[in-house]
């Protein structure tokens, strides 16, 4: 399976590299417009969870077309004993709502599993449906909701999160406060998970390729654990 997470990889690159024009020259002719780029971190935190990551190779490639989106997301380890991740997902706007369905799998060597076991006995996949209402310009504040409905979780966790996100120039900063209403994936009991700040500015390396300096510093109450995330951003704008 690493040979997936290798192609999965450098399907990534190639069109985090790809000239801008092809991405402009497809809305213009048929209304489908395609990113991607690659992230590279000293750690991978998620919801206040340290996923064990001694530098994260996360690619991402995403293809749009009018208000659905199909995207895969990666976390490659360059060290550690945490676990490599491959997700996919597909998502619906309705105006300031998102509807997404999200399929998160994981593998390592220490933990080895098939891609296509959805046995909930053995699977490591985890499906979640997931609802984003987004306050847009006027109010900077995200709702986010997740379930956790099937595979690796069978406790079936529920999460939500405020976010409020205030632009910067042309940077953006985020706060971020989770909470897990059900469940124990993110904590052993209902708690608070993740309290985050975020940062994300962009800067200019490169003609074609959009380039950002991101940081994130992620403390966990119910674990009391502080994460501090850095890294660069490359992407396609």
């Amino acid at each position: 399976m690493h040979s997936v997470l290798r192609t999965a990889f450098l399907i990534t690159l190639l069109f985090s590299l790809n000239n801008s024009n092809l991405s402009a020259q497809d809305n213009n002719e048929s209304g489908i417009t395609t990113e991607g780029g690659v992230d590279i971190l000293n750690n991978y935190i998620w919801r206040g969870q340290d996923f064990l990551h001694k530098g994260s190779i996360q690619p991402y490639i995403s293809t749009s077309w009018k208000n659905f989106t199909l995207g895969m997301w990666s976390a490659l380890r360059i060290k550690g004993e945490g676990t490599d991740e491959v997700d996919l997902y597909l998502s619906k706007s309705i105006g300031p709502v998102t509807l997404t369905l999200y399929d998160y799998w994981s593998y390592s060597k220490s933990s080895p599993s098939k891609y296509f076991d959805f046995n909930s006995n053995t699977t490591s996949h985890i499906l979640e449906a997931q609802i984003l209402l987004s306050g847009g310009d006027r109010i900077p504040f995200n709702l986010l909701g997740s379930y956790l409905f099937y595979g690796d979780d069978p406790s079936r966790s529920i999460y939500l999160e405020l976010q409020y996100v205030q632009p910067v120039k042309e940077a953006e900063l985020t706060f971020s406060v989770g909470y897990q209403a059900k469940g124990e994936y993110y904590a052993e009991k209902a708690s608070f998970v993740n309290t985050s700040i975020g940062f994300v500015q962009p800067i200019r390396l490169f003609n074609k390729i959009g380039t950002s300096l991101i940081s994130n510093i992620t403390y966990n109450p119910s674990a009391d654990k502080l994460y501090f995330s850095i890294g660069f951003s490359f992407n396609n704008l």
